[in-house]
Parts: structure tokens; sequence; C-alpha cells
């Protein structure tokens, strides 16, 4: 077999199993460093902020079955350290003006502000991208299995076997 027709053989038994790996483990690292921030905030104080006015982001709407909750964009008044700020936060489901909403806040700079609400996300980031690790290092392991049994089949054939 010749060098370009191994090279040829190589990448298209492997390449797709080892690019699945490859942005797999990309992903993951997305996911940790999604963490590493969540991870941060998890010590910042919290407050209570007051709505001060309401705008809708995106429309609630249908995908297949499932139903996707409406976004608002809220205008919020929080104090801090006898200190008030004003901000807008993306928020779901809809808050009426004068409702009360739990934001964390950096100390730092209170006018940075979030919500423990999507603590869960970098998790399934990474699993996502553990899937994509083991997705490609199945498929990589299968092709190897199938190109050592074509290999055998093809010696016993030369030997006159199996004929």
């Amino acid at each position: 077999m010749s060098f370009l027709n191994r090279v040829a053989k190589a990448e298209r038994d492997y390449y797709s199993g080892a690019s699945f790996a490859f942005f797999g483990v990309i992903v993951i690292a997305f996911g940790i460093l999604g963490l590493i921030v969540n991870n941060k905030r998890l010590d910042f104080p919290e407050t209570n902020a007051e709505v001060t006015g309401v705008e809708l982001q995106n429309e609630g709407y249908y995908s297949g079955d499932t139903y996707n909750e409406a976004t608002y964009y809220l205008d919020i008044r929080y104090t801090v350290d006898g200190q008030e700020y004003e901000t807008t936060i993306d928020q779901q489901p809809k808050k009426e003006v004068g409702d009360t909403v739990k934001i964390d806040y950096d100390p730092s700079d209170p006018t940075q502000v979030g919500s423990h609400t999507a603590a869960w996300f970098p998790y399934i980031i990474i699993a996502a991208g553990v899937a994509g690790v083991a997705g490609g290092v199945i498929s990589i392991i299968r092709n190897r299995e199938k190109n050592k049994r074509l290999k055998e089949q093809e010696e016993e054939w030369s030997h006159g076997q199996n004929v």
C-alpha cells in the first residue's frame, strides 16, 4: 500500500473520531471555564432589586412539542452599602413593575449583577464534551478493530483459506 493510500485510509478511518474527541476536549474546556466563572459568583453577596421597567426581549414560541417561554429585559434598582444602582437584566418569566427579584453583585464592582439561575449550565457543557470525547474514542476503537479483522481476513484469503 502506497504512502498516500495509507494516509487516505487513516484519514477516512480515524478523522471523524479524532475530530469528535478533539472538539469534545474544547467543549470540556469551555465548560470548565464556565464553572470557574460561576463558582466565583457563588461567593457574591445577594440583595433584592425592585423592577422599575419591563420590556419583551423574545416572545414565547413552540419548538416541536416544547414551549420556550418569553424572555424580558427588566430595569431594576437596588442598593448596596447605601449607594443606589440601576441596570437592566434578562429575566424569565415575566415580572411586573414593583416586583422584587433576587440578584447577586460583584462586591468590587456592584454594577456587575447576575444570578445563580444557570449554575447547572457549565455541567451540561462539560457532559456534552465528555460525550464527544467518548464518541470519538469509541469510533477510533471500532475502526481499529474493523481494520484488524479485515487484515486477518485478507491474510487468510491470501493463503487460500475461506475461498
